[in-house]
């Protein structure tokens, strides 16, 4: 068994060997930490471990200077929530080790899960509404009680046996007297959740706000509602470029590699010795006749291969000749928008092949050809789909795709190309494709222009089935 104290914690960094002990000051029962929940190189660790004959979560603080400053935050957060009657972990022991490293031992709740997986697992709307009433109705207490939480997300809260217990006290800012909270502290908590909803469960959001009205006394105005969509614009914006930055750099999932002449991310779990290989001749591959062709133009040549077992596109976009080679110089290729825009998709919850791979040219700060490698989507495109068959059988994919067109509504975004080519049917469920001309609007005009020309594209592909665009014309309003 390790025996750990401070030092050996913070030299550890992330790699912490398992399981391994603390000597506590004050009592002669070692704390044994068997798995790490949470960890902040050279701060601080949260571990599931025993104390005595009792199963605990402990969390440890280790970084010099600040240990007594972490632990009384951590401390008068639980304590505001137990004065409030917020359910929270029991807090068994506050102390140190011999060494003076801080050590807090809660309750384990077992066994119970966090709330933002048990979202993500469940599909079930009706679960997911009930559950989160009840969030609801417990961030009302905290906020007329003048708690605030400034780490809002589902993973900050436990549920167990349908009962929602509060975590993390470091995240809690109260006020002594009891004071309730301002309007405006209230709603950016409340933007702050639902901004982390995708879009397909965005519709929960006006009876979830009810709920927390009902609860906390608010008024329930259109002016107040209006100012919270406002609020969770700007939270969803700001999560999804912090989101777009931390997938353009290397960290835990993605492998970044940046030379004089390239700058190539790859998704850590696809990066093998094979796709390492591919990337290094990517136009050696593309270029050579035998591979299976699905577009050769001017403006991109895309091709199909199998690597790893892994059924992939690679999308490489030509530069057509000088002209366009100085325009596309100091911009972002092509490829780095449709990665971002994956990204982006996929954290909003829309349908889009999952992005492997891309890999831009450069000569120094100079842009050259840009290559974009995504997972292959088996299925018809939706003109294919939707001209064989009984169209009635078909309706409930429709509703999927007019839904798809109301969330980029919400999102504010545009594809640019709605052709029926860029929508695969998979398994039941649209999946967008083509993403380089994806934008992200911040202008409700300019999107305005850009949605209606999204939608008049698309209804474009039904010229020669006019019962299918009828149908879509219905449904899209």
């Amino acid at each position: 068994m390790n025996l750990y104290n401070g030092k050996k914690l913070r030299n550890s960094g992330r790699k912490v060997n398992l399981p391994f002990c603390l000597s506590v000051a004050g009592t002669e029962e070692l704390l044994t930490c068997e798995r790490v929940l949470n960890i902040i190189s050279g701060k601080r660790a949260v571990c599931l471990g025993r104390w005595g004959n009792q199963e605990v979560v402990v969390k440890i603080f280790y970084q010099s200077l600040q240990i007594n400053r972490h632990m009384k935050r951590e401390v008068s957060g639980i304590q505001a929530l137990l004065k409030a009657s917020i359910i929270a972990p029991d807090l068994l022991f506050i102390g140190k080790t011999k060494d003076k490293v801080g050590v807090l031992i809660f309750e384990d709740i077992h066994p119970s899960i966090e709330l933002g997986k048990f979202w993500n697992a469940t599909e079930s709307v009706e679960e997911k509404r009930n559950l989160v009433r009840k969030l609801m109705v417990l961030l009302a207490k905290m906020h007329n009680a003048g708690i605030k939480h400034r780490n809002l997300h589902l993973n900050n809260f436990l549920v167990k046996n349908n009962t929602i217990y509060t975590i993390d006290g470091t995240a809690i800012k109260w006020n002594k007297k009891g004071r309730p909270l301002k309007l405006r502290d209230r709603l950016k908590d409340l933007s702050l959740l639902f901004a982390q909803f995708t879009l397909p469960d965005y519709f929960l959001v006006c009876d979830l706000y009810l709920a927390y009205v009902n609860e906390s006394g608010l008024d329930d105005t259109k002016e107040i509602f209006e100012s919270l969509q406002g609020y969770i614009e700007h939270w969803r914006r700001w999560r999804i470029r912090k989101y777009i930055k931390l997938n353009s750099r290397k960290y835990s999932e993605i492998v970044c590699h940046k030379s004089f002449t390239r700058f190539m991310l790859c998704k850590k779990a696809y990066y093998t010795s094979a796709i390492a290989s591919f990337l290094d001749n990517l136009d050696k591959i593309i270029n050579d006749p035998k591979s299976l062709f699905l577009k050769r133009g001017n403006s991109s040549t895309v091709i199909r291969i199998k690597i790893d077992n892994h059924d992939l596109v690679v999308k490489r976009y030509n530069i057509k000749n000088f002209r366009h080679r100085l325009r596309r110089f100091f911009r972002p290729t092509r490829a780095t928008h449709s990665w971002q825009s994956a990204h982006k998709l996929l954290k909003l919850g829309i349908a889009t092949p999952t992005p492997v791979a891309m890999l831009e040219r450069r000569f120094g700060y100079f842009r050259g050809r840009g290559y974009f490698i995504c997972e292959y989507v088996d299925g018809p495109d939706v003109i294919d789909f939707f001209n064989d068959g009984d169209l009635h059988q078909k309706l409930d994919v429709a509703k999927r795709i007019a839904n798809i067109f109301d969330n980029f509504a919400i999102a504010k975004i545009s594809h640019h190309d709605m052709k029926g080519a860029n929508i695969i049917i998979n398994k039941g469920h649209a999946v967008i494709v083509d993403l380089d001309g994806m934008r992200m609007h911040v202008s409700r005009r300019r999107f305005g222009h850009a949605h209606n020309r999204d939608k008049n594209r698309f209804l474009e592909n039904w010229k020669t089935a006019p019962e299918v665009g009828e149908m879509f014309n219905k449904l899209m309003g």
